[in-house]
């Protein structure tokens, strides 16, 4: 399992999403935020209209997707 964290620089939420993963999610990941390089193109390819947002993955196949910190905390709870 491995996950990608959208975020943006000026979004009130994203710290606390970014803290929480960092204590809370065992597995690899990435944090892109708007000023990483493809940003826009991972937005793009993924459907993202949020921030933050997680996308969890098992292989190439998206298996959970969350903006709120409950949300994401719920679901791990339940899976691992």
């Amino acid at each position: 399992m491995r996950y990608l964290l959208f975020t943006t620089t000026t979004c009130p939420k994203c710290p606390a999403m970014k803290s929480f993963v960092a204590e809370n999610v065992k597995c690899e990941g990435e944090i892109l935020d708007n000023t990483s390089p493809n940003f826009g193109e991972m937005i793009a390819q993924t459907g993202v209209q949020n921030a933050p947002t997680i996308i969890f993955y098992e292989g190439d196949t998206e298996i959970f997707r969350a903006s709120e910190v409950g949300e994401v905390s719920e679901w791990l709870e339940k899976n691992n």
